[in-house]
C-alpha cells in the first residue's frame, strides 16, 4: 500500500495515526510495532500493526468479522 494513499472511513484515533485501521489497537494504550500505510483525509499519517496480530485481524476482516474499534 502506498504511504500517500488516502484512507477513508477512519475514526478520530485512526485518522490521527494513533490506532490501527485493521484491528483497532490504540497505540496510546498498547505497545505494538506499526508501520505507515497511508494518509487520512486530514493529511495525518495512518499506521497499521505489523506481525501476527495484524495478520489475524486481516484474516478476520476478510472473513467478514468485525474487529477493533468503531469504523
Amino acid at each position: 500500500m502506498s504511504r500517500n494513499k488516502i484512507i477513508y472511513g477512519l475514526n478520530d484515533l485512526q485518522a490521527d495515526g494513533l490506532a490501527c485501521p485493521q484491528c483497532g489497537a490504540n497505540y496510546l494504550q498498547v505497545m505494538i510495532a506499526s508501520v505507515p500505510v497511508g494518509r487520512s483525509v486530514t493529511g495525518s499519517q495512518v499506521h497499521a500493526c505489523v506481525g501476527q496480530r495484524a495478520e489475524s485481524a486481516k484474516a478476520a476482516i476478510e472473513a467478514g468479522h468485525r474487529v477493533g474499534g468503531a469504523r
